[in-house]
């Protein structure tokens, strides 16, 4: 019987080998056929697209924004770069080795530096994030976003100094918005908040300061980690443009703190203050401050250009504008306005004083609202819509259409609009039943300063980028001339006559010659008229004009709103509350301006001889006159001395008491140290108000020093004029009279 046969085991395996092999190829057959047709069949294209928007992104790079600029070149808004401190845990040159080594370093340095939790509390953070680097790529390890300054300070920490691919370090760079004055003029300058609201000059040019964003690849890592891929596609950013303004930073300074400080003394609501350059419209200062408590004040509102309303007396030049144009009127006519209270038609007026029979002249240098009731009846009651339309011919209805947003436009009635009533032409005539911004007055006394052509207010000058010139914006004539030149004439000269002689002598000055006119506007309060449900009223004072008078270059108004009520009463008259203000811009731009200023030579008020020199400790007085070679005859021997005479030949002294005598001392023409030591040595009290040296003393040298009794010292510039002693024993009665 044959033997079984055996089975080829080799031949078995070989055979399943071969099967293995035939399958396998099939499966990767199949697997490339799906690749090719995922990747070019019919959806292919789509597909492919999609994975690369997965892995790839085309990111925005923004693009530096411009400066807002000062006149002079000072920086008045910049961008400054500020920094996210981040972390890659998953870095490949961070080994375990290096961060279990300096993690703790770390965390003690980002302790110090920034001081918000403890070395503890950043070690927890640190070591939780490498704990799960694989998810922590891009992971903010600071508190808050560093300058450049610290920055720098920061990559110089353990880890951190490594660099990004050895320690993980990643500073993002983000810009911020910076105003290096702080909030000054701050709603002029303007801002484009995250929401897109545009306000000022930042919002009206934002098109050209924001430059054009660029563009880059970046492939994402993990998560949010992304790197920048080399691309020919990707695009610079092109740096956004300069905006240089018409402001002048040293007198925006002056006129915020003048305001500042009136609004505080007139427990005011809210203030503007805008000083215009004459010739050109260019806004040098412009301020708007609101109270928001107690000695709070912010800009959140741009009265100048946005608040319209019913202006007061300073529109009664527009009156007597036309009046003098358009009626023929004469300014030495005559109007009875009796004792200040009279019904004119169905209007009752009244005036703030009595007048009596006054000519226009002084009506308008004493802003009387009866005269002008009844001068603006007498030439237009029959006519009142002749009337409006010389206010338009003039300008006074045309927008202002400023270079930055928010501005209000003029409200002047017409009649025939429902609006208009039997008493609107005559509260027109005295600046009510319409309303004006604070700028529009403005723009219009400041082309009566430019001899009738009225320009419009400019807030930027220039376009700038890389320190050239790329546009310039130069003057705009709105109306080229709102009144003959004779009466412009009249009118610079009854402007003059309001600082000279009317409401505005406060203004009066030996240096530089003012022309403007005030105005006290009550404020209507919508149902409940001009006086709210506890019997106050608002008011608007305002003080408007230009100097120097007789050749004007600068033109200006300040505007306070303040209430007068129960509780609450202050003053509220234009130029005892906006005067203060007007006069420190005033003087702080003449102060500026030397070729305005008359040579010390041919001033009249120049110094006699010598200058004047307090009375003191004799040193010091002969040290003072030493030090400025000022002849002198010293009494030799005595301890304290007085200016007795000067004149071109020196100074003669005389000796005061140095010892104490039991009578009131001669204080006159001592600083007020010397004066309260001579005094208090006495026995006696001292009161002082004023700054220099001693004016007067209301006890007089000599009279027998009481002890306790009050001594009021009354300071002031100038050279005093010393008053002989008393000689009676009694004269040691109360305060000078």
């Amino acid at each position: 019987m044959a033997e079984p046969r055996k089975p080829d085991i080799k031949k078995s395996i070989l055979n399943r080998v071969r099967m293995l092999y035939i399958l396998f190829f099939a499966v990767g057959v199949a697997i490339a056929g799906k690749i090719l047709y995922i990747q070019y069949g019919p959806g292919g294209e789509s597909l492919r697209s999609k994975g690369e928007r997965i892995s790839y992104e085309r990111v925005a790079i923004e693009a530096d924004r411009g400066d807002v600029l000062a006149w002079d070149g000072r920086l008045l808004a910049t961008s400054v770069p500020m920094y996210e401190v981040r972390m890659d845990f998953a870095a490949q040159g961070l080994a375990d080795s290096v961060f279990r080594k300096y993690a703790g370093s770390l965390a003690g340095a980002l302790a110090t530096f920034f001081g918000d939790k403890s070395k503890n509390a950043y070690l927890i953070l640190l070591n939780r994030a490498y704990s799960n680097k694989s998810k922590n790529r891009f992971t903010q390890i600071a508190p808050r976003r560093v300058n450049h300054l610290e920055i720098k300070q920061i990559s110089q920490f353990p880890i951190l100094r490594f660099g990004q691919n050895r320690g993980g370090f990643i500073p993002v760079q983000i810009n911020k918005r910076l105003l290096p004055n702080g909030p000054m003029a701050s709603r002029t300058i303007g801002r484009v908040n995250e929401a897109g609201r545009k306000w000022g000059v930042e919002g009206a040019f934002d098109s050209v300061l924001r430059g054009t964003d660029g563009n880059m690849l970046m492939q994402r890592i993990s998560g949010s980690f992304k790197i920048p891929v080399p691309d020919a596609l990707s695009v610079a950013p092109v740096d956004g443009i300069d905006v240089v303004t018409t402001l002048d930073i040293d007198v925006q300074d002056v006129a915020e703190n003048a305001l500042r400080k009136q609004l505080e003394l007139g427990d005011a609501d809210w203030g503007t203050a805008v000083l215009m350059e004459v010739s050109t419209g260019e806004i040098r200062a412009i301020t708007n401050l609101t109270r928001k408590g107690e000695g709070k004040f912010v800009e959140d509102f741009n009265y100048a250009v946005g608040m319209n309303l019913e202006p007061g007396s300073t529109f009664k030049l527009a009156s007597l504008m036309t009046l003098l144009d358009d009626a023929g009127a004469s300014l030495e006519e005559h109007y009875d306005t009796g004792d200040g209270r009279m019904m004119i038609g169905r209007a009752r007026v009244v005036d703030s004083h009595a007048c009596g029979d006054v000519t226009l002249r002084e009506v308008f240098e004493h802003s009387s609202n009866v005269g002008f009731a009844l001068a603006v009846n007498k030439y237009y009651k029959e006519n009142p819509r002749r009337f409006v339309d010389h206010l338009y011919k003039m300008g006074l209805g045309m927008p202002l259409d400023l270079q930055i947003p928010g501005g209000a436009d003029p409200v002047i009635f017409r009649p025939g609009d429902a609006s208009w009533s039997g008493v609107t032409l005559t509260m027109m005539s005295y600046g009510y039943a319409l309303r004006l911004t604070p700028l529009k007055t403005l723009s219009f006394y400041n082309a009566v300063a430019n001899d009738g052509k009225m320009v419009r207010p400019m807030f930027v000058k220039e376009l700038k980028q890389y320190g050239q010139t790329l546009r310039t914006f130069p003057p705009e004539v709105m109306v080229p001339s709102i009144g003959s030149p004779k009466v412009i004439a009249q009118v610079q000269e009854a402007l003059r006559g309001v600082v000279n002689d009317g409401t505005a002598r406060g203004l009066k000055n030996p240096y530089y010659s003012v022309a403007g006119k005030t105005g006290t506007a009550q404020i209507a309060m919508g149902r409940h008229g001009y006086t709210d449900r506890f019997g106050g009223r608002h008011y608007l004072a305002t003080l408007v004009g230009y100097f120097p008078a007789d050749k004007p270059r600068y033109s200006c108004i300040v505007a306070i709103k303040t209430y007068n009520g129960p509780g609450r009463r202050g003053t509220y008259y234009g130029a005892s509350l906006a005067g203060p203000v007007f006069r420190a811009i005033a003087d702080r731009v003449y102060a500026r301006n030397t070729s305005w200023q008359t040579p010390l030579s041919e001033r009249s008020d120049k110094a006699d001889g010598v200058p004047a020199l307090k009375s003191g400790r004799a040193d010091e007085v002969r040290r003072v006159a030493r030090r400025f070679d000022v002849p002198y005859t010293p009494e030799r021997g005595v301890q304290w001395q007085c200016l007795a005479k000067a004149d071109s030949t020196g100074m003669e002294l005389a000796p005061l008491s140095g010892e104490p005598s039991g009578a009131v001392p001669q204080v006159v023409g001592m600083g007020i140290k010397e004066a309260i030591y001579l005094l208090e040595r006495e026995g006696l009290r001292v009161a002082f108000s004023g700054t220099g040296c001693v004016r007067s003393q209301s006890i007089p040298a000599g009279a027998p020093a009481q002890r306790g009794a009050l001594v009021v010292l009354q300071l002031g510039a100038g050279r005093p004029e010393v008053r002989p002693r008393a000689v009676k024993s009694d004269a040691s009665a109360g305060p000078e009279r």
